[in-house]
């Protein structure tokens, strides 16, 4: 049993069930019937001596008689004239129908007093004998049969309809979840009612749609792992450039420092030369440093005054900007930003350096706010170009006018992790850096 499908289990379960209940109600029917059988006997003769008597009253004896007899042959039910010399005995008669070797025979007997014409009481005996288990058996092999057959049919049926309908219900679910264990994202079960069944289907779609979202979430998880993999290593690679590119420049100016080597006798000049690759250097790993602590700016935002930053920002960078014979015009005043201390320091640092490292000399740098938006517009007559939306990628090069640089790299990265607007516009005469205000 254990071994069988459900369709043949259920509807053998099924039909049993319904089989007994059946044979049960049939067997109590036939062993109830007698004693329904011997009641309704009863109350026919009952009424049958009423009537008879009622028709007899006041009739001549012969009459009757000849009526008693006519009635009996043609009735299960006996009727007599009640002998005057038996108060204490019934007289049985050959005519009446009674198995005498029956051990279950019942016998009805009913008496009705009359007058005859004359005048003289008699008394007429209604008699009827039955075995009530015969006829029982008789009658009730007349329908039960019928009633037994059309009662299994009816099972077979609807133990049929039963077992299939839950079959087809199983087969559909095992059918669907097959597709999606091979993640059809267009499959789901249909729910066509508010039972058990409809509630598991419905249970179903919600684990299969909620397995399906956190597949795709990991999916985008796992590419926004390989993409941060890509990242670090492009600019580990780009950063490596960086710092070997000078430090082979600055070897090479040393040896030929050593040996009195050319114009690089001179050692004054060159002493100088190296002392700014140093510096240059110096910034690089700077930057390179910052760049790993990035992912620990979070959670730490508040509203800044930017003017506040700025001014020690600008003080820093105040030698390099004489040198070079920079304007600075800084039009801010009280405006603020929603951003972390830290983060702001590394942005404005950052962008106030790539605007002088690249501002021709006596050139400008203009600082302000323009619609919600902070800038700073340095002028640029080199037409070096900036892919705005290639920020966010590292791309180094031995070839400094083909290289984004890390400064932009930083400040991208940054803007990105407070979830901050910018742009980058560049023209022929400057180039700009905006950062959206609103909170």
């Amino acid at each position: 049993m254990k071994n069988l499908k459900i369709f043949p289990k259920m509807f053998i379960q099924i039909f049993s069930v319904l089989g007994i209940i059946i044979i049960l109600v049939h067997s109590l029917v036939f062993f109830i019937f007698p004693k329904t059988y011997l009641e309704t006997r009863k109350e026919e003769i009952y009424n049958k001596a009423n009537e008879i008597s009622a028709n007899m009253n006041g009739k001549e004896i012969k009459y009757i008689e000849q009526t008693l007899e006519f009635y009996s042959k043609g009735s299960e039910i006996k009727a007599f004239i009640k002998d005057k010399n038996s108060n204490n005995e019934i007289q049985i008669e050959d005519n009446v129908n009674v198995n005498l070797e029956s051990d279950n025979n019942s016998l009805i007997i009913e008496e009705r007093e009359i007058e005859l014409n004359t005048g003289k009481k008699i008394y007429l005996q209604f008699i009827s004998t039955a075995d009530m288990q015969q006829d029982a058996k008789d009658l009730s092999f007349k329908f039960l049969p019928y009633s037994l057959l059309i009662s299994l049919l009816f099972s077979v049926v609807v133990s049929l309809m039963y077992a299939k309908s839950i079959k087809n219900n199983i087969q559909e679910i095992k059918s669907v979840t097959d597709k999606m264990m091979k993640l059809d994202k267009n499959v789901y079960l249909k729910v066509d009612s508010k039972n058990e069944v409809g509630q598991l289907k419905e249970q179903i779609n919600d684990l299969y749609f909620t397995l399906l979202s956190s597949i795709d979430d990991l999916e985008f998880k796992n590419k926004e792992i390989l993409k941060l993999e890509k990242l670090k290593y492009d600019f580990l690679k780009g950063a490596s450039h960086e710092l070997k590119t000078p430090l082979a420049s600055l070897k090479i100016i040393l040896e030929n420092m050593k040996y009195n080597i050319g114009k690089y006798k001179d050692r004054d000049v060159y002493i100088n030369e190296c002392i700014d690759i140093v510096d240059g250097l110096t910034q690089n790993i700077s930057q390179i440093l910052s760049v790993s602590s990035l992912e620990h700016l979070k959670n730490d935002e508040e509203l800044l005054s930017i003017n506040d930053i700025l001014a020690g920002v600008l003080k820093k960078y105040e030698v390099l900007t004489n040198q070079k014979n920079l304007k600075i015009n800084n039009s801010i005043s009280n405006e603020k930003i929603y951003i972390g201390k830290t983060a702001l320091k590394i942005i404005l640092s950052n962008l106030i350096s790539n605007a002088i490292k690249y501002t021709d000399d006596y050139g400008t740098i203009n600082i302000g706010v323009d619609k919600e938006w902070f800038y700073i517009e340095n002028s640029c007559e080199n037409k070096k170009s900036v892919d705005a939306d290639k920020l966010s990628e590292v791309k180094f090069d031995l070839n400094k006018e083909n290289s984004n640089g890390l400064g932009l790299y930083i400040v991208s990265n940054l803007l990105n992790n407070y979830k901050i607007k910018y742009r980058v516009l560049q023209n022929e005469v400057c180039f700009v850096f905006k950062i959206e205000l609103s909170v």
